[in-house]
């Protein structure tokens, strides 16, 4: 892999081929560092964990060494925005740019694709039982469906050219639980497995987290990564999204569904189906979000016995049937059954469990809780799940904010600063980790992978073009005192907005103060809330406004790209501990004991502070100040270590040195009010 560290360092240089193929593209010696570090991890199918501040170019840093090796990949992301920048703006001009390296013809190069789950298209079969069964399509919609479907090349909901409700179209996507491939006439032209088997043949996968973890707890039965090594970007996401993954739900709207489908399958099941719908509104309409016990049936509400029985029959019904499309389902059904007893027997300590206000509408009434239970322990699934499924192969995983704050061996830590990530994914502390396998003959075996890391530098220049405001007299956000606190961040922030010249992004951290700010945040500039129009819509509205304010929740605290001057100032309230009440946190600090705060909320805080600071600086000759408004940074123990989640930049708590900051149009105050 010696040669292909020294083609990245071609392919990188100052007239090099990225150089003349991508516009703008200038050198940048983190990029090309993580670059050689990822091109070492490929050749020796090693772990990396590399924070890549922003600025980096980490897309292009993992996507070069992977394309330059010959090596097959896959990508995953968290995010839309994220696979569009891949696929549209970074993978074809370093696909150009590689060809011209190696010499290539015009036709040939590496190849890439996006890879979608199943419920992204239409499945023709169950489109026509719709139909035949009667539906819950409109007259207007079965129109629109029927014109789409006879002129798609793809069925893909994502090129649906007339609005068509989710619910709706649950109806007729495609369901791996509810497809027999050998018995369906239509799968020939099936638009999932075309879709499928096309991405396959490209040396360049891309994925979102969630089909990449459902394919590892599959056995790698959705798509074969057995040839490909992993790079997961915004890995700081995995964690969250394994532990949903690695749940389980029970929705009124998910019996209704299952039910439905059943009815469709089997005529033998249409009358179980009718009574596990009817036992089902009963205990969802009885199940109370706020009182409601789990964790034994005495507690259950009306109706959960008659719905197991009912689920129980539905199975049978289809099991016994004889159409493979009717057995298929009856796995369907019968895990439904399996996830609403969880519940309602002794817990897992693995898991945590909640009723949670729920998202399925029935007949214009409020929708009915749901039942929802989060995977605890990570670390497990991580290296028993994940690590396996690409044991031969190296593993990248990257994010702007992968390391919890600060750096190794500062503040008496345990020496690296992606402790918190290796933590939730089963790393341990050492320079390998160890994981279960199967070997040839299926015999248990123990497979150890070196694991590196590496700590990105910044790349932008925030001493000289960045403060950092932490405010040092409004009160604390104390319980019982949210509603001051509030009120006096809204008067702060007209003064600093009124020093900066609006071009601000006001991140909060709740509902409660997003709905205060839109009823008191008065000030000269054109302001627009979250839930205003679409977030897509509202940051381009930011882009172009110029002098425009954007007042929003977690929705903006990353993903957010507006380079220029149209964000000037990133204002955050508080620093977004995880709320205490929220079941994942909660069972995590019962496990950490007296330890809760540094081992779990703490750096949970530091990530998501990074996140939203992020927003400011975006390109190297950004400018502004980010405001913290949080004044228990000045006074807790942990101040400095939240301090160091910042890039490092000078800090003040006078308002004077943002408005001469701002003032000055250039440089920046160096005072310093609280230590860095």
């Amino acid at each position: 892999m010696k040669g292909v560290e020294a083609a990245v360092e071609t392919l990188f240089a100052e007239g090099g081929a990225l150089s003349s193929g991508k516009s703008g593209y200038s050198r940048r010696s983190q990029q090309v560092e993580l670059a050689r570090s990822v091109a070492r991890t490929i050749s020796d199918k090693a772990i990396l964990l590399a924070d890549a501040p922003t600025g980096t170019g980490k897309s292009l840093a993992y996507l070069a060494p992977a394309a330059l090796s010959g090596e097959k990949i896959v990508v995953s992301t968290a995010t839309i925005a994220l696979q569009h920048q891949l696929l549209n703006e970074d993978i074809p001009p370093l696909r150009k740019a590689v060809r011209k390296q190696l010499g290539y013809p015009e036709d040939e190069g590496f190849s890439y694709a996006v890879m979608k789950g199943r419920r992204n298209f239409l499945c023709t079969q169950r489109y026509h039982e719709t139909l035949r069964m009667g539906s819950i399509f409109d007259t207007g919609a079965i129109r629109d469906l029927d014109r789409w479907a006879s002129e798609t090349e793809t069925g893909d909901r994502e090129d649906l050219d007339f609005p068509l409700p989710a619910q709706t179209w649950s109806e007729v996507a495609s369901d791996g639980e509810d497809c027999a491939p050998a018995a369906c006439p239509f799968r020939e032209g099936c638009f999932y497995y075309a879709h499928r088997d096309k991405a396959m043949e490209a040396d360049v996968i891309v994925v979102n987290h969630a089909l990449l973890l459902a394919n590892a707890a599959s056995g790698g039965a959705i798509f074969d990564v057995s040839d490909r090594h992993l790079i997961v970007d915004e890995a700081h996401r995995l964690e969250d999204v394994m532990s949903q993954a690695f749940g389980a739900r029970a929705s009124f709207g998910r019996v209704r569904y299952a039910m439905r489908q059943a009815k469709k399958k089997s005529e033998g099941a249409a009358e179980a189906a009718d009574g596990a719908t009817m036992a089902a509104e009963l205990f969802f309409g009885d199940l109370d979000q706020k009182s409601g016990r789990l964790g034994e049936e005495s507690a259950a509400p009306r109706g959960y016995r008659n719905l197991l029985e009912a689920l129980a029959s539905v199975k049978a019904s289809l099991k016994s049937d004889p159409k493979e499309e009717a057995n298929n389902l009856a796995f369907m059904v019968g895990r439904l059954g399996s996830n609403l007893e969880s519940f309602y027997r002794e817990p897992e300590e693995t898991h945590a469990y909640s009723i949670i206000a729920g998202r399925s509408r029935v007949a214009n009434r409020n929708p009915h809780p749901e039942l929802r239970s989060w995977l605890v322990d990570t670390d497990v699934a991580f290296r028993e799940v994940v690590l396996p499924t690409f044991e031969n192969r190296g593993l990248v995983l990257t994010s702007a904010t992968l390391a919890n704050g600060g750096k190794p061996d500062s503040d008496g830590g345990d020496g690296s600063a992606f402790s918190y990530a290796r933590s939730r994914l089963g790393l341990g502390r050492r320079d390998a980790v160890a994981f279960p396998s199967l070997s040839k003959n299926g015999r248990a075996k123990t497979v150890s992978k070196k694991v590196d890391e590496s700590l990105g530098e910044e790349t932008f220049d925030y001493a000289g073009r960045c403060l950092l405001y932490v405010e040092d007299e409004i009160p604390e956000p104390a319980r019982g005192g949210y509603e001051r606190f509030t009120e006096e961040c809204i008067r702060r922030c007209r003064e600093l907005v009124s020093a900066s010249g609006g071009r601000a992004l006001i991140l909060l951290s709740t509902n409660r103060a997003l709905r205060a700010f839109k009823e008191n945040f008065d000030v000269p500039y054109p302001v627009k809330f979250q839930n205003d129009d679409s977030p897509g819509r509202l940051v381009s509205w930011l882009k172009n406004s110029g002098d425009g304010i954007l007042v929003g929740t977690r929705t903006f605290w990353e993903g957010i790209d507006v380079p220029g001057e149209a964000v000037s100032l990133v204002v955050i309230d508080r620093v977004p501990f995880p709320p205490p009440d929220d079941p994942v946190v909660e069972k995590l600090c019962q496990k950490a004991g007296k330890g809760w705060f540094s081992e779990v909320s703490l750096p949970r805080g530091q990530i998501a502070l990074r996140q939203g600071a992020g927003r400011l600086m975006r390109r190297s000759d950004d400018r502004g100040v980010i405001a913290l408004l949080d004044s228990r940074v000045n006074r807790k123990g942990w101040g400095k270590l939240v301090i160091r989640s910042f890039p490092y930049a000078p800090v003040t708590t006078s308002l004077s040195d943002v408005e001469t900051f701002f003032g000055e149009g250039s440089g920046g105050s160096r005072s310093s009010g609280v230590a860095k």
